[in-house]
């Protein structure tokens, strides 16, 4: 089975060393871009085929409009925001609803990256 790919965007960057080594110890989640500066987001997506970026959430809880730019140009990919603290996390999936989990555990955040379709995705009530 193919490994599930991933682009890590998070700020602090403690937060995407953490995510980094998390991630490396399941096999079949694959990290396979990092960038500190969002504005090589883009390329980084267009080199890897990513199928989820994970991103530190805004303040206002929504992702910036460059996000759903990126995301109508590779209509694959899918967002995952995480608030530095884990205390919430949003998750955004062409064809699916967003919506928003509080305190995301570590078995629910590899569940939902392992749903790469939309119509697949975890429902909200399991990954509490």
């Amino acid at each position: 089975m193919k490994p599930y790919r991933v682009i890590l965007a998070n700020q602090p960057r403690l937060l995407r060393s953490l995510l980094r080594r998390v991630l490396r110890k399941t096999g079949d989640i694959d990290v396979v871009g990092e960038v500190s500066d969002l504005e090589n987001l883009p390329p980084k997506v267009e080199q890897t085929d990513a199928q989820w970026v994970i991103v530190s959430s805004w303040r206002n809880g929504d992702f910036p409009e460059a996000f759903r730019s990126l995301m109508v140009e590779h209509p694959a990919l899918c967002l995952l925001g995480l608030a530095a603290d884990g205390s919430q996390a949003i998750i955004h999936c062409p064809g699916a609803a967003e919506f928003t989990v509080s305190n995301l555990s570590l078995e629910s955040l590899f569940a939902t990256l392992r749903s790469r379709e939309p119509s697949a995705r975890v429902p909200a009530e399991k990954l509490r």
